[in-house]
């Protein structure tokens, strides 16, 4: 069997005729301690390994007792901070909304004004008294 010729395959646990036994073909300057592959050995499976152990997230830790007191405190600084980001969106959406809203009856009045023009060159002036 010509084990150096391409494509043909050598019977697994044997090595090439031309192969020296030893840890280095010849002419290598690797060392002479290195392992010698003696054996193939098949893969078990060809499925990949798969998680078993699922990990669930810490609860969260329960909140502290508040006194009514307390309560009434952080309401009290809660509420202008609220107060202030709500009135901040509205603003923005009113400011947009006034855009298109201009921006419309600005495009309607362009729409129109040609017939308006029209109508007053038709209409006669009135006399003057």
């Amino acid at each position: 069997m010509n084990a150096e010729a391409p494509g043909i395959q050598l019977p697994e646990n044997q090595l090439p005729e031309s192969q020296p036994l030893g840890n280095q073909a010849p002419g290598s300057k690797l060392p002479d301690n290195l392992p010698v592959l003696t054996q193939v050995v098949p893969s078990l499976s060809d499925e990949l390994p798969t998680l078993t152990e699922i990990i669930e997230p810490e609860p969260p830790l329960p909140a502290p007792a508040l006194s009514e007191e307390q309560i009434q405190q952080l309401l009290k600084q809660i509420e202008p901070h609220i107060e202030a980001v709500f009135t901040q969106k509205l603003n923005l959406h009113l400011e947009k909304l006034q855009r298109l809203a201009v921006k419309q009856a600005v495009n309607e009045f362009r729409a129109a004004l040609p017939q308006l023009l029209r109508d007053i060159l038709k209409t006669p002036p009135d006399p003057c008294p």
